[in-house]
């Protein structure tokens, strides 16, 4: 249930922002375990994806062919955004709101991102944001209408507005030498964008001897979980079925373990 303030408003959502250390850390699957966990749990949370150059998040987890609104549907969602008819509009993951991109066209541009995902907190829903990495981040929006948008650093404008105001950010990191070093490079990329709570996935298995505490060590951050290998994920992804999440499956009993550790 949401809690309300005075007048049956609800009180408004938290930010969760999700991002990888590496190409292929398992970004979008931890941030829809993240939503995921956090609805079963009673709290509001959609799943918004903002990495304009994948496929769509909503094919990640099988649920492409349903009916709703996408990125490119809310080009006039602009100004007071009403977040409760945003949440009807979008298609659903289970019990999940997925506001997903697509694999044409232009990505949104930076006020209707902003707008939307203001609208979307003010009623009430947590925003569990799927990120690309850093070097990305000024080619998922495209610069606004406004004069803000032509201010010199305005590129990435939306996702460093939002990461400014996140809670928490979760880094994703696999269990390699490699990703470590790429970590440490996205953790001050947060910090630097007014992260001011930053936490670790740690996703498995090693390869080699590197284990979470190493990984937490090295870093000087916290483990919120750590995410296994679901040996049947790639294949549930290519029949159109996307990731299991019954509470006795892995990705499950891992979406219970992160959305508890928040």
């Amino acid at each position: 249930m949401v809690s309300t303030v005075g007048g049956g408003v609800p009180e408004p959502g938290r930010v969760i922002g999700v991002v990888g250390a590496c190409g292929g850390a398992g970004t979008s699957v931890v941030a829809a375990c993240v939503a995921h966990g956090l609805r079963r749990g009673g709290e509001r949370a959609t799943l918004v994806d903002l990495d304009a150059h994948g496929p769509g998040t909503d094919l990640l987890l099988g649920a492409d062919g349903g009916r709703g609104a996408r990125w490119p549907d809310l080009v006039e969602a602009r100004g007071e955004v009403e977040g409760a008819g945003v949440v009807a509009a979008l298609p659903r993951w289970g019990r999940v709101p997925v506001l997903s991109g697509t694999a044409s066209g232009a990505p949104p541009e930076d006020d209707v991102v902003l707008d939307v995902c203001r609208g979307l907190v003010r009623a009430g829903e947590s925003l569990v944001l799927d990120l690309p990495r850093p070097g990305a981040w000024a080619s998922v929006t495209r610069r606004g209408r406004g004069a803000a948008a032509e201010a010199p650093g305005s590129d990435g404008l939306a996702v460093r507005t939002l990461l400014a105001g996140c809670d928490t950010a979760l880094l994703v990191v696999p269990l390699t030498l490699p990703a470590i070093m790429g970590a440490g490079r996205v953790r001050d990329t947060l910090r630097g964008a007014g992260v001011p709570d930053v936490r670790l996935v740690v996703r498995g298995p090693a390869p080699g001897s590197v284990d979470e505490e190493d990984v937490s060590a090295a870093l000087g951050l916290p483990v919120a979980a750590v995410m296994g290998r679901d040996a049947g994920l790639a294949q549930a992804i290519e029949r159109g079925e996307g990731p299991a999440m019954s509470r006795r499956a892995n990705l499950g009993k891992f979406a219970a373990d992160v959305s508890g550790a928040l």
